[in-house]
């Protein structure tokens, strides 16, 4: 069995003659160098019993697996780099590294070297690993992608799970965690390696992140009163406090009981009405020609306790929000 693994690392890399930026990557590429040895347990003759024939067990091949040793096995570890639909035309190559330069350990037959300048593609890229100069037989390949094209979500991909907290705690060998706060030095190291715990933090600090009852909202690098969010570029994580918009109400005095109303006479009529639409008199005792009187009075506010529940909230549906803490 041959164990390998590819780790990337994000590096800057100014192009000479340009004062453009780019982003070249790093890739460690780490495996197990081992080989298959055919080997024989000797012809064995075992003495009869009672004084019967001797039997003789023949000799027996079996294939063992063994470290590899240099100078024995290797001198030189090479590397080439191909686009995946393209394993004619080599776009990096790292040749003849010495068992200094690829970290060999005799011990284990672990190697571990960083190849670097890989520049992000959307492409699958495939390396392929030779235990001579280049000219010898491919000793193993791997696939993989630059960070920029990875086909999974990124650390710190958020998504909203249909299940229950316990349901979520068996997606968490999948990289999957609820956001439910925990410090990052909690996850046992075997499920999230000491590394892949390190490139979390840089994303989202010592802890994961607690969206427990929260509403998710996109940053608003503007702000103000006219933008979405009137907190400018607010923090990753910040969380705002509940609020209600400044508005307004209308009062409409006149057509309420306890506004102003008023009384208007005229000669002529039949009846004589108030505000209210109530009859205070007819023409038979009135002497005087049209005229109006004004009444005035004082309105004094007053309030009394509304009616509803403790939040102030959109209709929703809950879930339980997941992170993705490795790649």
């Amino acid at each position: 069995m041959k164990i390998q693994y590819i780790f990337s690392l994000i590096v800057g890399v100014v192009l000479c003659c340009s004062s453009q930026f780019v982003h070249a990557e790093n890739f460690e590429y780490k495996t197990t160098l081992i080989k298959q040895v055919v080997k024989t347990i000797p012809a064995k003759t075992i003495a009869g019993c009672n004084g019967g024939a001797d039997v003789t067990i023949p000799a027996q091949d079996y294939t063992a697996v063994e470290i590899m040793a240099t100078p024995a096995d290797f001198t030189v570890v090479s590397f080439r780099v191909y686009n995946s639909d393209d394993l004619s035309t080599v776009k990096y190559s790292f040749m003849n590294r010495t068992p200094a330069q690829v970290n060999f350990n005799s011990t284990s037959g672990e190697i571990a070297f960083t190849m670097t300048g890989i520049s992000p593609t959307r492409k699958e890229l495939t390396v392929r690993v030779y235990l001579n100069d280049g000219s010898g037989p491919v000793y193993e390949t791997q696939k993989f992608f630059t960070s920029q094209a990875k086909t999974g979500p990124p650390i710190g991909a958020i998504m909203p799970f249909y299940g229950s907290a316990a349901a979520a705690a068996a997606l968490e060998l999948g990289g999957w965690y609820l956001c439910d706060g925990r410090a990052i030095s909690s996850i046992p190291d075997s499920v999230v390696y000491p590394s892949e715990k390190t490139d979390l933090i840089a994303v989202v600090g010592n802890n994961l992140p607690d969206l427990r009852g929260l509403f998710l909202r996109g940053i608003d690098p503007a702000g103000g009163p006219n933008q979405y969010d009137p907190d400018a570029d607010r923090a990753v994580g910040s969380v705002q406090a509940s609020q209600i918009q400044g508005h307004t109400h209308n009062y409409d005095r006149a057509n309420s009981t306890t506004g102003s109303s008023s009384v208007t006479i005229n000669r002529g009529g039949e009846v004589v009405q108030s505000g209210t639409g109530a009859v205070v008199g007819d023409d038979g005792f009135l002497t005087d020609g049209s005229h109006s009187h004004s009444i005035s009075h004082t309105v004094t506010a007053t309030s009394s306790g509304g009616s509803g529940g403790n939040d102030t909230r959109p209709v929703n549906a809950a879930v339980n929000y997941l992170i993705k803490v490795r790649h």
